[in-house]
């Protein structure tokens, strides 16, 4: 009987770590901000913006590439988990609103050492495979939220939301981190004899394999070219958008005159949606021509922006179906195309200088999106024309995606594109 590829095995550990390093961290808290609002009297700017300075570390990303080369893939994982463990433990004991954005930069800072390395680990023992194997590692993300939101909602309406934080802190050590440890003890395919998505290993096929794993190209091969910062532009459109809608949901949602535990369950089905929609943006990736998940992960985007209007203008129940089923899509498939569009668009540099590059523009963006978000409301008094700027924003992010996608990939020395 043949043996599942261990591939499969470091697929399944990255789908629990992420679980609960980004189903925990990031949709569990967005519950947070209603609470602390009325423990603390904050305002909705000072409370979205401490969900998304989960990605306030960004700038560090920016030699993430050169990090996984000098201390390896698998140790910046280990003590990405660990350090954000310790400090969703932390936060349960404190009550300084800069004490909280400390450590929710502490939180993001070990999300995206964890994070910055699942592309890696996928090219490592996945080819032809690599978006499905991208979809279903970032499922995990998403499926966390599906279970730990609701999870986490009880929690916090039968003791509060410090116990929310304890249980988590405890989840991430024995969920997250000991399943992953135990996975990367092999660290390729090539220590068993074999080549990428588990083939028999060939000298040429496995070359070809271990190609993202290698070093080559260097940062300054993506950052010095017009191409990237195009693509910044439009990522940064695209995830002003995704971020404002998905920081501000549960807010819009009870402003809308649904209960608590309403729109935690709407946060989990929406999160629910997205692990499907990795999976299923991984599958049409690997293939159809790029153009078509370019073309879907923006019409959702539109979609679920303009279904979560609806539920601030009108209040209908059907719109939040809207709001979960596409901005859902949404979620989880946008990772995995921006990923994708980098490795095409840059064929000859690595993926984890691709990644670094990319993901730091869009965690930046992510960052400012709650803050922007919160303070059109904090203006206007009112959400309607914050959703009107999200949706016109993603409207704008898929102009700029239909110019790049018809673009010539960059090489490496392509000195023109640099200038």
């Amino acid at each position: 009987m043949r043996s599942i590829y261990y591939g499969w095995w470091v697929l399944a550990a990255l789908f629990m770590a992420g679980f609960f390093v980004y189903g925990g961290g990031l949709y569990s808290f967005v519950l947070f901000l209603m609470p602390l609002s009325k423990e603390f009297g904050w305002t909705h700017a000072e409370t979205g913006g401490l969900v998304t300075a989960f990605w306030l570390s960004a700038p560090l990303l920016m030699v993430g590439g050169i990090a996984m080369r000098r201390f390896g893939a698998t140790r910046l994982l280990v003590i990405g988990i660990i350090l954000e463990a310790i400090a969703v433990f932390a936060i349960a004991h404190v009550s300084s609103l800069a004490q909280m954005y400390v450590l929710r930069a502490l939180m993001g800072f070990g999300k995206i050492l964890f994070a910055a390395t699942v592309p890696v680990l996928c090219a490592r023992w996945f080819d032809q495979k690599f978006g499905l194997a991208l979809g279903i590692a970032w499922a995990g993300w998403h499926v966390g939220g599906m279970i730990l939101v609701p999870i986490t909602s009880v929690i916090i309406s039968d003791y509060n939301w410090r116990w929310a934080c304890l249980a988590l802190s405890i989840c991430l050590i024995v969920f997250a981190l000991l399943p992953m440890l135990w996975a990367q003890r092999i660290d390729g395919p090539e220590n068993l004899g074999l080549s990428a998505d588990g083939r028999p290993r060939q000298e040429e096929a496995t070359a070809h394999s271990l190609e993202t794993a290698l070093p080559k190209g260097k940062l300054s091969d993506v950052l010095t070219t017009g191409r990237f910062w195009l693509i910044a532009l439009a990522t940064f459109a695209y995830y002003l958008s995704y971020g404002g809608l998905l920081s501000h949901a549960d807010a819009i949602i009870e402003e809308a005159g649904f209960s608590a535990q309403y729109s935690a369950y709407v946060v989990g089905s929406m999160a629910g949606v997205a692990a499907l929609g990795g999976v299923v943006i991984g599958h049409l990736i690997d293939r159809k021509p790029l153009k078509f998940s370019a073309a879907l992960v923006h019409i959702v985007l539109i979609l679920g922006g303009i279904g979560l209007l609806l539920v601030n203008l009108a209040h209908w129940p059907v719109a939040l179906l809207i709001y979960v089923l596409f901005f859902g899509l949404t979620v989880g498939g946008a990772d995995v195309f921006f990923v994708t569009l980098m490795r095409e668009q840059f064929p000859r540099v690595n993926v984890d200088h691709l990644y670094s590059c990319w993901y730091f523009a869009e965690l930046i963006t992510l960052f400012a999106s709650g803050i922007i978000a919160g303070k059109i409301f904090d203006r206007s008094g009112n959400y309607r024309d914050t959703l009107e700027v999200l949706v016109a924003s993603a409207v704008v992010a898929a102009v700029l995606a239909s110019f790049i996608i018809r673009l010539k990939p960059v090489g490496i020395n392509d000195n023109a594109e640099a200038r």
